[in-house]
């Protein structure tokens, strides 16, 4: 049986470099030797060193985080093997704020934490001094997901009012340019689209557009075959005119139109009139 990878993780700070003889050396050998006695691979441990405890309090106790390049390169490779072995919970965290902010990173990931000293001890055992940092950092998430759903937002309704296609996938017909900023015509695609249109118009029935376009072997963009609601929606997409619909609003686009507005016309009566 292979046995479970594992990271592991050491810590000192400058003032506190002996406190319980928690040495580097001395955490790493405890860790290396916990591995060895439980069947565990020790992939890589990781190394802080450096941090002095006056300097966090003087950083409102955060435990300067983003200067811990040893913990960030351990939680970036947290992917698939997501355990983390200490000698001490203390280790990864003092303040409370940084106990919230990287288990909550660790917890994203799955992962889960190996304290040695603490054999009891899980991240998801809740402690509830932590109820309202974790609902702080919980507002926090979520006024950053609605912020950024805001700029795309605003992003594509701007890019929209330019007559530009905000996002998402180009109609079959279409493509984006090479530097994306643009939509052009697919000229392979846009003869079929003007074909359905043609066979529409004089008359034909989408389930023989769908027979024909199929027994010619002629398939989707994603190589499937033709069905009715397909061919449908791109016989009712006013976008093959030159028009950009974005939030129930028509705007004329800069894109090329493939089917004329007169064409277009057409083809929408004779599916009302098979509707009716």
């Amino acid at each position: 049986m292979e046995n479970k990878k594992v990271y592991g993780y050491v810590r000192v700070s400058t003032d506190t470099q002996s406190e319980k003889g928690y040495g580097l050396d001395t955490q790493r050998q405890a860790i290396e030797k916990y591995c060895m006695d439980n069947s565990l691979e020790l992939l890589e441990t990781f190394e802080d060193k450096g941090i002095s405890g006056t300097e966090a309090i003087e950083n409102d106790g955060d435990e300067l985080i983003s200067k811990r390049k040893g913990l960030l390169q351990l939680l970036s490779v947290l992917n698939g093997t997501n355990t983390i072995v200490v000698l001490n919970t203390s280790r990864l965290w003092r303040s409370d704020i940084a106990k919230v902010l990287i288990r909550r990173e660790i917890e994203r990931k799955h992962g889960e934490v190996i304290s040695i000293e603490q054999p009891r001890y899980s991240i998801y055992k809740k402690d509830p001094s932590e109820v309202l940092i974790n609902g702080m950092f919980e507002l926090l998430d979520e006024y950053e997901r609605i912020s950024i759903a805001l700029k795309l937002a605003k992003g594509r309704t701007t890019k929209a009012n330019k007559g530009d296609k905000p996002a998402g996938v180009t109609p079959y017909g279409y493509k984006y340019s090479e530097n994306k900023k643009s939509v052009v015509v697919d000229e392979g695609e846009a003869a079929t689209v003007k074909r359905m249109y043609s066979l529409s118009q004089t008359g034909k029935t989408l389930q023989q557009i769908v027979d024909m376009l199929n027994s010619e072997g002629i398939v989707t963009r994603q190589g499937n075959a033709w069905t009715k609601g397909t061919v449908h929606g791109m016989l009712r997409n006013d976008f093959y005119t030159g028009v950009l619909s974005h939030q129930q609003t028509s705007i004329k686009g800069n894109h090329e139109a493939i089917i004329s507005k007169v064409q277009f016309g057409k083809v929408q009566k004779q599916l009302e009139r098979r509707h009716k």
